[in-house]
């Protein structure tokens, strides 16, 4: 018969696995990801990924940075499909 395993949750180590540098690097490379998923839809090299430590924990963007890619993601949702 199998035994019963209790799982408690830890805030501090979760919140430290947020604030990791792991994190940030895993953070990091979907942002990138996503830029390059971006700039292939639109055929540009424009979009531009990003991250920043928050208060708790790290967060990645994917962006616009110029007229042409404004206007792939205004009129062809370039970087809107990237996300899927």
């Amino acid at each position: 018969m199998a035994e019963k395993i209790k799982l408690e949750f830890n805030p501090q180590g979760f919140a430290q696995i947020l604030a990791s540098e792991g994190c940030h690097t895993l953070v990091q490379s979907v942002a990138e990801n996503i830029a390059e998923r971006a700039n292939a839809n639109s055929g540009l090299d424009s979009f531009r990924a990003t991250s920043v430590k928050a208060p708790t924990r790290y967060i990645g963007f994917a962006s616009t940075t110029d007229k042409e890619s404004l206007a792939a993601e205004s009129e062809d949702k370039a970087l809107t499909r990237a996300l899927t």
